[in-house]
Formats: structure tokens, C-alpha cells, sequence
């Protein structure tokens, strides 16, 4: 008998067969339950058993979060008044434009939260630059809404994350090593 046909006609008769079943099932269902756990709660859960590390890992990511939605809040404020003829052109956004726009906005949130922040003109240009040839000339897509014309408050939150995760990072990097 072919071992494919030996395995469909296989059947759970013996008990050691059936237990290997229901193990295969009890493994499934748990990490099913584990999976549903965040990384936040997991952290949270440890920080209430005494560990000092989950504690600090988890305040971080509440603060990160808090930021993340109020970044989403600047960027549903920005795209109800932005003037989509000063941004786009036929439906492409111009995010190098944007992108400047888009930072002087946040950085004036963050001044009336009295956070300053100091903002170098030339470096702003060039992550500008980046940014716009990476979405519209490399990639060739952009974030958009339903009737598909630019979405300006995720790209409002994807410029936020660019300037701090990507270009600050690297041309501050670039300036230290020379």
C-alpha cells in the first residue's frame, strides 16, 4: 500500500493514537491563548509579578502608544485642512512640499505642549527629499483613502515616523562618524 493511501486510511482505533490527537489539539488550542496575549500585557503581567525590567519595558510602550495616537489625532487635523491643490498634482501627493509643511506643523504641537525641538533647516530638506523619492519615485505608491487620492493623515503620521525612525537617526549618524 502507497504510504499516502496507508495514512488516509489511518484511523484513531488505538488509545496511544487518540492521546497523540488530543495532545496535537491541547498544543493548538494553548498556543492559540498564548498568541492572544499582547506584548504590553505580557510586560504588564510580569511588572505585577516583581520584575523590575517588564515594569520599565511596559511604561515605554504606554508612552509610545499615547504618541502614536496623538500623531493620528495632528494627522486627521492636518487632512481637513489641507489644500489638496497645493499638495497634489494630477492625484500624486507632493510630499517633499508636504513633508516640510507636515514637520513645522507637528514641531508647533509640540512647542504648545512645551516641548521644543531644535529643527535644522538644511537637514529637514534633505530628509524631505529622501522621503518624496522613496514613496513617488521608488516605490511608485503612496497611502490613499477610499476614492484612492493621497491619504494625508497617514501620510502625516508616516512623515512624523520617517523624520524621527529613519532620517534623523542616519544623518545624525553620518555627522558622528565624520
Amino acid at each position: 500500500m502507497h504510504p499516502v493511501n496507508r495514512l488516509i486510511t489511518m484511523k484513531f482505533s488505538t488509545s496511544t493514537s487518540l492521546l497523540h490527537g488530543l495532545l496535537f489539539g491541547l498544543c493548538i488550542s494553548t498556543a492559540q491563548f498564548a498568541a492572544a496575549e499582547s506584548i504590553l500585557e505580557m510586560h504588564e503581567r510580569l511588572c505585577s509579578s516583581g520584575n523590575e525590567k517588564s515594569c520599565e519595558r511596559a511604561e515605554v510602550m504606554k508612552t509610545a502608544d499615547e504618541q502614536a495616537k496623538r500623531i493620528e489625532q495632528l494627522g486627521d487635523a492636518f487632512a481637513t485642512r489641507i489644500n489638496r491643490n497645493e499638495y497634489e498634482t494630477d492625484n500624486k501627493p507632493e510630499l517633499g512640499t508636504a513633508y516640510v509643511q507636515v514637520m513645522q506643523d507637528f514641531f508647533q504641537a509640540e512647542a504648545a505642549k512645551g516641548l521644543q525641538q531644535t529643527i535644522n533647516d538644511d537637514m529637514l530638506l534633505m530628509c524631505a527629499d529622501h522621503y518624496h523619492n522613496y514613496w513617488v519615485n521608488q516605490k511608485l505608491i503612496w497611502p490613499t483613502d477610499e476614492q484612492q487620492r493621497p491619504d494625508w493623515s497617514a501620510i502625516y503620521y508616516y512623515i512624523v515616523d520617517h523624520y524621527f525612525g529613519y532620517c534623523l537617526r542616519n544623518f545624525l549618524s553620518e555627522a558622528s562618524n565624520s
